[in-house]
């Protein structure tokens, strides 16, 4: 593999502490596949395709069923996947990608060099409505396939983070070409080339996943997974803990108690950023005095030690602790009534006769949205509104479906305020595409934030070939974001796996639980 030292730099940073790969042996004979494994889950995916599942849960069904270019493995490094090996030019704009030979669609089609610019040419297609982050690849100007299993992919200009971004699922241009993506029936019957197929589907009762006998890689061991959706997670804790399913993520309320069941296996992975969102184009929110007061406003640690019984850490930002360009000089912003109220009096809003206040004849009056179901995350939002009403805020909350609640609300920044959990990357590029101008149009900067100054930070984030110098521009773009406050980071849960003991391979990276399935095997 041919890479300048310049540019062998970049992809140690996006590896942090992985190594370019090299050609992947043939994995060794392994036995057939055998049993059944229930995991529980009350997340239900919206749609089966990797061209437009956004949705965190979503993206790790699709794992299953379909193969990246570069996957990622539990040190959160870049392996080989459907790509083989790849090559890098001397100025960084110019990729190359040697496909996987021999590899078959679960209709038995070949998987070739078309798939793949299909693929990435359909998500960055300003046509198509409802892909991933288009932003993502938007510094592609071209892709070319000089033959079946060859990929070239140009930049416009460099970009530090672009291996990491290939990490999305491939999907067969045979059957999706011409598609109403969003509305295919393909999005409920998909047809990958992961370890793992859609055999049925009962929209609020199961998924059932048959092995991939054909698989390129190592054969999976166990021969179907379902995954069972329940209604709440009080229900899945019950259900674990009865041997109704035999794995799943535990609620974090419930973590003490189920750690005690000696019949379970546990992992433990950091979580994602969970957090307060504002729309900030919303005219209560615009001045960052309202959303630093906010801020000022809420116990982070007393979420944490109380209701999440200590099973987390406190966030600061989008990045994860302890990674490379996290800043650890920035720190959770501390509860302050006092400098709370005197922002919000700075900024003119004062006592109104019920005690809530207002402004030119306003109250500061919203709706906070979050999930139903998870009860831990609908007993957050109403401690949130206690604590915001010392203020004088009046919060209403409101408990959405979770499909409903990303895709109608969510993803159309269709609401004022909002308690979710971002997803997990490799790359703080992904900043990009919460907090760039650019990417409000896209609709993943759906809290509709802007900033020159951030997106100044941002741009030259991507052009940085330099791991020390990234995390500089990385370390100032997380003071800047702490400063403004579009959003409150709250914690980043510590994610307890539980799985009976006979299930073995188990190896969850804070990316994806699943991203090994082919290995698990059950004794």
């Amino acid at each position: 593999m041919r890479l300048s030292k310049f540019w062998g730099l970049i992809v140690l940073a996006v590896l942090v502490a992985g190594c370019m790969p090299q050609p992947a042996t043939p994995a060794p004979p392994a036995a057939g596949p055998s049993g059944t494994l229930v995991y529980g889950t009350i997340a239900e995916p919206s749609r089966l395709n990797p061209i437009v599942g956004p949705e965190v849960h979503t993206k790790a069904a699709i794992d299953l069923v379909f193969d990246p270019l570069v996957a990622v493995d539990d040190q959160m490094a870049l392996i080989p996947a459907l790509a083989t090996r790849w090559e890098i030019s001397p100025d960084g704009r110019q990729y190359t990608f040697y496909l996987r030979q021999g590899v078959r669609w679960h209709d038995g089609q070949e998987f070739t060099a078309d798939d793949v610019k299909f693929t990435l040419d359909t998500i960055r297609d300003p046509n198509v409505k409802g892909t991933i982050a288009k932003t993502d690849y938007a510094g592609i100007r071209e892709i070319t396939t000089p033959d079946k299993y060859t990929v070239k992919i140009a930049l416009q200009a460099p970009d530090a983070s672009f291996l990491s971004k290939l990490s999305v699922g491939i999907a067969p241009k045979h059957l999706l070409e011409g598609q109403d993506l969003l509305n295919t029936g393909f999005n409920r019957k998909p047809v990958g080339t992961g370890p793992y197929k859609v055999e049925e589907w009962a929209s609020g009762q199961y998924i059932r996943f048959k092995a991939n006998q054909d698989y390129w890689g190592r054969k999976p061991g166990i021969e179907t997974i379902i995954w069972k959706f329940l209604k709440d997670s009080s229900i899945l804790t019950v259900q674990l803990l009865s041997g109704e399913v035999d794995a799943a993520a535990v609620p974090s309320n419930d973590i003490g108690r189920v750690r005690q069941d000696r019949n379970l296996s546990f992992f433990e992975t950091l979580g994602f950023n969970t957090y307060v969102g504002f729309n900030n184009e919303n005219p209560l929110f615009r001045d960052r005095r309202v959303r630093q007061a906010l801020n000022y406003g809420l116990d982070k640690q007393a979420i944490i030690n109380g209701i999440l019984e200590g099973q987390a850490v406190p966030a600061t930002s989008e990045i994860l602790p302890n990674t490379y360009y996290y800043n650890p000089n920035v720190r959770p912003w501390p509860r302050d009534l006092n400098r709370a109220r005197a922002l919000l009096s700075e900024a003119g809003w004062q006592p109104g006769p019920d005690g809530i206040l207002q402004k030119d004849g306003q109250k500061l009056k919203f709706k906070l949205l979050t999930n139903s179901g998870d009860k831990v995350r609908e007993e957050i939002v109403l401690f949130i509104r206690q604590q915001w009403r010392e203020l004088g805020v009046d919060v209403e909350p409101v408990f959405l479906e979770l499909n409903t609640f990303i895709n109608d609300y969510v993803l159309k920044s269709n609401f004022e305020a909002i308690f979710i959990g971002s997803s997990v990357n490799v790359d703080p590029d992904f900043l990009y595409r919460r907090f760039h101008t650019s990417s409000i149009a896209a609709g993943h900067n759906f809290l509709r934030y802007s900033n020159p100054e951030l997106d100044q930070l941002l741009e030259a984030g991507r052009l940085e070939a330099n791991p020390e110098k990234r995390r500089e521009v990385y370390f100032r773009a997380q003071e800047l974001i702490y400063r403004e406050a579009p959003s409150i980071p709250i914690f980043h849960p510590k994610v307890v796996y539980a799985f009976r003991p006979q299930i073995s391979g188990v190896k969850p990276s804070p990316i994806s639980l699943w991203w090994n399935v082919e290995e698990w095997r059950l004794r």
